[in-house]
């Protein structure tokens, strides 16, 4: 049977990395055999003796950020394929499984995603499963250059994963994706319309963090768009200006958050990040609902899947 490496990161998160760890030992592992690798960057609460009850093979970094983190643990795997998992994410019993099947009819594949399901702190389900539908197979670049589904829902032969090289330290965020389209570039790519993971949601504005994010977007694309054709970088820009309207809508919710919460200084600031994401959405959606008003919010939007 295949050997399937996990590589889980954390730091500081005992409570939740023991959930991941636990979903993953819950699944059934008719078809394939599991290593779970478990990076600890750092962390200083009891994560330690956590782990230490459970079959996994445990290393400890020293706050080398997540990146080099996953790194560490793509190195240390000896899988036939590998998957990466987010420390406050949750396997279904579904995961690998759906994405095996599709590599047994498709040996040509470099990697395989599916679908993740959004979820509360609490692990209570909302929305539909995300990316939408429909979701062909095959040479899919340009539409993994649209969104940028869950790692913990991508499986990646091991080969093709070290091929594509390290994730990139030097980026603020979306490592991972950029990862992915290191390979997309290279191989065809499967993707399964089942949700596999619980993608748990961030419930409170964490703006400074999301802005740390938007300008590696920014960066990633560009960075897989350059040197391509000139006729197919204009065709494909559309697709940069949507994201930037993505995250000028992340921030104005972020904005109306804060100000629902009495914190207008952080409104304000939620509020110019929107204008420095896209002046154009971000005065739009001004102009259709103001969002410094001191009102209950609407939940802030989710994993970009446009």
């Amino acid at each position: 049977m295949p050997l399937v490496s996990v590589i889980i990161t954390t730091r500081n998160r005992a409570g939740l990395v023991q959930e991941a760890i636990e979903s993953v030992l819950a699944v059934k592992q008719l078809t394939f055999e599991l290593e779970i690798i478990v990076v600890d960057d750092g962390s200083t609460d009891d994560t330690a003796t956590t782990i230490a009850r459970y079959p996994v093979t445990y290393v400890r970094t020293n706050g080398i950020g997540m990146a080099r983190a996953r790194n560490t643990g793509l190195r240390m795997a000896n899988g036939d394929f590998v998957t990466l998992l987010d420390d406050d994410d949750a396997w279904l019993p579904n995961n690998v499984g759906a994405q095996l099947a599709v590599f047994a009819q498709h040996p040509e594949y470099g990697a395989v995603h599916a679908q993740s399901q959004l979820v509360h702190n609490d692990r209570t389900p909302f929305g539909a499963p995300v990316p939408a539908g429909p979701l062909p197979s095959g040479w899919v670049f340009e539409e993994l250059l649209s969104y940028w589904p869950q790692v913990g829902t991508i499986l990646t032969r091991r080969d093709v994963a070290r091929e594509a090289g390290e994730m990139d330290p030097s980026l603020s965020g979306d490592t991972d994706w950029d990862w992915l389209l290191r390979i997309a570039r290279r191989h065809q790519i499967g993707r399964v319309e089942q949700p596999v993971l619980l993608f748990r949601q961030r419930e409170v504005a964490e703006e400074e963090l999301a802005w740390r994010r938007f300008p590696a977007m920014a960066t990633i694309f560009h960075r897989h768009t350059r040197s391509l054709p000139l006729a197919q970088r204009l065709r494909l820009e559309p697709i940069l200006w949507r994201h930037r309207g993505w995250w000028a809508a992340h921030f104005l919710g972020y904005a109306q958050a804060n100000a629902a919460a009495g914190n207008q200084l952080r409104a304000r600031r939620s509020l110019w990040y929107a204008f420095r994401c896209s002046p154009a959405h971000a005065l739009v959606g001004c102009l259709r609902h103001w969002p410094l008003k001191s009102t209950p919010a609407p939940t802030s939007a989710p994993a970009n899947t446009l």
